[in-house]
């Protein structure tokens, strides 16, 4: 699960004397002067542009003391030693080299070596250099760049970079400025530490290098950049300087009780009846949706971007144009509160405390089917636009097919309300996590009553959030603990421990890390393949006192933290965190 490629250890002889000479610049440095060993504008070398001359052949028969004057004797050893057999000749040489001196050792040395001292990418057709190459991590081709300047160049053929596996690894959106609005003022102020953000006297030069947001290597191995900014992406989560923050104020003394992210919106709904749309990059507000007459407790983003839905205490469901702010629809039907939602496509599923779920259409506003069939609250449910899982208080799990609006499996075994899923389609895997302190990890098309193929026990409270790649799950729970668990056989892999309180959100970010938040008004950063605490992002000083972080958002260069508290000691808003880096 946590493979990765290794390090190419190269041989200290393994270069001409002529080739010998390294890169002058580090690939991850920033500051690096990617120009100059620049081959232009574009990425198509020709051999004789990849290869150097090899140093000439040096005749190993020559001797300091052949010459005019031949030594009989040494002649005589020559002819002796031509007569031993390979094993003999080996031995003989064993025994010569231990009575040596060390000045001839080292003449023997320079004699020998410089024959195997061969840059092999340079002796080889460019087509083959590229098969070996397209064969290494990013991170080893980066290294190869810092060998000689042929093999630099070589590295930034863009066709061996288009090859890389780890295609979510480069999915960043594109650079941002985030310099302006609520970003110019920062998030640092009284009552709010960011322990490892960049000081007020360095913004400035940040914000300036956001202004060039495409460097050298952009034009001349765009591929090779974009692996580049990924990895500075990484590590600006995992140990740079927090280049940027902002606050969003807008829901006054309220609860954020719902965020979403989608591209460059930031949507927060709150029980003070309204949902907030935010424009991140410029940290302003864009729109006020008002027009539910109780609080919103759930929100969606749909997937193309034109609609914002919502449900509410008020038992409705409202759709609003995403671009002006509009309401299209008001969905109604429900008889109690929409406590959930989830979309796919047009359509859209709801879960409410009426024990029913609805299928709609925003596009048209039209109600398609009910499902019925839970005996209490529905409080979780996913869809996959043909399959429907809820979770309720009455302990199930409940498999639907949305097409024909039926229930197809009744998962049992929890003993108390189910408060979390997850879903994935391709597998048939639902994990619920429950009050009962446990997850359960099902496969619905097994035989019935044999669905459940993992418990995993451990937590000892509410399963607050869960995050699932491949088999590995990372769970957060109100007993102030992360696990990282294999769903495979049940087992925990890590116990992450720091919280003091309560965890009221998770999110998976990059390859391994994990962000928590919790009622003791912190976010912590962890590395879960590794099991260890990274570092601290935010702490409220009203922390511990009512002051809390209630839930995190994130896209994959900024994280939004909801704040708040129970009791009127912190004021309700959203801290924005920027970990983005322009393309080196």
């Amino acid at each position: 699960m946590w493979s990765r490629n290794g390090d190419v250890h190269m041989d200290d002889g393994s270069m001409t004397p002529e080739d010998q000479e390294p890169a002058t610049e580090m690939e991850l440095d920033d500051n690096s002067d990617e120009g100059s060993y620049s081959n232009g504008s574009t990425s198509s070398f020709s051999a004789d542009k990849l290869s150097t001359p090899l140093q000439m052949k040096l005749d190993l028969s020559a001797s300091p003391t052949r010459g005019s004057d031949i030594n009989p004797r040494v002649e005589h050893l020559v002819t002796l030693f031509k007569d031993l057999s390979t094993a003999e000749q080996m031995d003989a040489f064993t025994r010569l080299l231990t009575v040596s001196d060390m000045s001839n050792l080292r003449q023997l040395r320079a004699i020998i070596e410089p024959h195997f001292q061969r840059d092999f990418l340079s002796c080889l057709p460019v087509e083959i250099g590229m098969k070996i190459l397209q064969n290494l991590h990013g991170c080893d081709l980066m290294k190869v760049a810092q060998v000689s300047k042929n093999w630099k160049l070589m590295s930034e053929i863009d066709t061996i970079w288009k090859c890389l596996s780890d295609e979510d690894f480069l999915k960043h959106p594109e650079p941002t400025d985030r310099t302006t609005g609520a970003w110019a003022a920062t998030a640092m102020t009284a009552g709010i530490t960011i322990p490892d953000h960049v000081p007020h006297c360095a913004l400035d030069v940040q914000r300036f290098m956001k202004q060039n947001k495409y460097g050298a290597i952009y034009t001349r191995a765009p591929d090779k950049s974009k692996y580049l900014r990924a990895e500075k992406i990484e590590r600006n989560w995992y140990l740079n300087s927090i280049i940027g923050s902002a606050i969003l104020r807008g829901h006054e003394d309220h609860v954020i009780t719902c965020m979403q992210i989608h591209n460059d919106l930031l949507v927060t709904g709150s029980d003070d009846n309204t949902l907030k749309v935010w424009n991140i990059d410029t940290g302003s507000m864009k729109f006020n949706l008002s027009g539910h007459t109780g609080g919103v407790w759930t929100s969606q983003i749909s997937t193309c971007g034109k609609y914002i839905i919502s449900g509410s205490t008020d038992r409705t469901v409202k759709v609003w144009d995403a671009v002006t702010g509009a309401l299209l629809q008001t969905l109604q039907g429900h008889t109690s509160t929409v406590r959930c939602m989830a979309m796919y496509g047009p359509l859209l599923v709801t879960g409410s405390r009426d024990t029913t779920l609805r299928i709609w259409n925003v596009e048209h506003g039209t109600h398609l089917r009910t499902l019925m069939g839970h005996h209490a609250a529905v409080r979780c449910v996913q869809f996959d636009g043909r399959i429907v899982v809820s979770g309720g208080y009455d302990f199930t799990v409940k498999v639907w097919d949305a097409d024909r609006g039926l229930c197809i499996r009744t998962l049992t075994g929890h003993n108390n309300r189910v408060y979390s899923l997850l879903f994935e389609s391709e597998r048939s895997i639902v994990c619920s996590g429950s009050l009962d302190t446990t997850i359960r990890v099902w496969d619905f098309t097994r035989p019935e009553g044999q669905e459940c193929v993992s418990l995993l026990q451990g937590h000892t409270s509410l399963t607050s959030g869960m995050q699932l790649r491949g088999n590995i799950l990372v769970s957060c729970n109100a007993d102030s603990h992360v696990r990282v668990w294999d769903i495979r056989d049940g087992a925990c892999i890590h116990i992450l421990t720091g919280h003091r309180s309560a965890i009221t959100s998770l999110q998976w970010l990059g390859r391994t890390m994990v962000t928590t938040s919790s009622d003791d008004g912190t976010v912590k950063l962890w590395d879960i393949e590794r099991g260890i605490l990274v570092r601290d992002l935010i702490t409220l000083d009203s922390g511990g006192n009512g002051g809390c972080i209630w839930r995190l958002c994130s896209t994959s260069t900024m994280l939004a933290c909801a704040v708040g508290s129970r009791n009127n000691t912190e004021e309700t808003k959203v801290i924005l965190l920027d970990f983005d880096a322009v393309f080196p």
